[in-house]
């Protein structure tokens, strides 16, 4: 199941890439975003760990906060995107290959883990957070971005919505966004599609002996634009889940 999400990523990478980076050359979405993290994580200059980090939008945007920021990613095409924004922004990341669920760090290594549109398509949460925990220095803070990305699939309203939005997403991005669809056997096996989130997330945080539980619900709505929301607000809310290491 993993060597298929990775491929999945990889065979999709620079149209993600493309679709994704214009946070970074959007005055306003690029200030949302950074104004979220400064919330979450506070002023002081942290070293930061972005799981999952893809074409690496959330590794720059907090590099260009003045973090310390390695960003890891299962696949090697998204991290050929991810050094390419990173040279082309002249910005400090370091960007590796490294699972989630085992990650090429020693313990207690970073003050905070980030990752934003990830823990969906994680084979095994449970042990993806524990090994997240395992790197963080008491104390740290872990920071998890995510949505229910298929709830409410069947409705009408999502299904016109969705059609809607292919048009859009061929007209602004010139690219086909059928490509992005996930193989509907390999969507069914993921953990997400049937959870309840972020109660399920919070209980994970809670097994594992985090502390300080926050959600922030609906912060799509900081975050995305007119144009963004309709080619993908028919995905529903986004939500984020702060949580410290004891």
């Amino acid at each position: 199941m993993k060597e298929a999400l990775r491929n999945f990523w990889s065979s999709d990478a620079d149209s993600y890439n493309k679709a994704i980076k214009s946070t970074l050359h959007s005055v306003n979405l690029k200030k949302s975003w950074q104004e979220i993290f400064t919330e979450v994580l506070g002023d002081n200059k942290l070293k930061i760990l972005d799981v999952g980090t893809g074409p690496g939008i959330v590794a720059l945007m907090l590099a260009e906060l003045g973090h310390d920021v390695t960003g890891v990613d299962l696949s090697e095409d998204m991290l050929k995107n991810a050094l390419k924004n990173r040279d082309a922004l002249s910005i400090s990341v370091d960007f590796r290959k490294g699972d989630a669920e085992h990650l090429p760090f020693n313990d207690e290594s970073f003050d905070a883990v980030v990752n934003r549109y990830v823990l969906w398509t994680v084979p095994d949460p449970k042990t993806a957070i524990s090994e997240w925990k395992r790197v963080l220095k008491p104390g740290g803070k872990i920071v998890i971005i995510d949505g229910n990305w298929y709830a409410n699939e069947n409705s009408i309203k999502r299904k016109l919505w969705h059609v809607f939005s292919l048009v859009l997403v061929i007209l602004t991005e010139r690219k086909n966004p059928l490509t992005s669809n996930l193989d509907p056997k390999l969507k069914n096996k993921l953990w997400s599609i049937k959870a309840s989130r972020p109660d399920a997330d919070r209980r994970f945080l809670e097994q594992r002996g985090f502390k300080d539980i926050y959600v922030m619900d609906k912060i799509n709505r900081r975050t995305k634009n007119l144009i963004e929301h309709l080619k993908y607000g028919y995905q529903g809310d986004t939500f984020l889940i702060t949580a410290t290491k004891a």
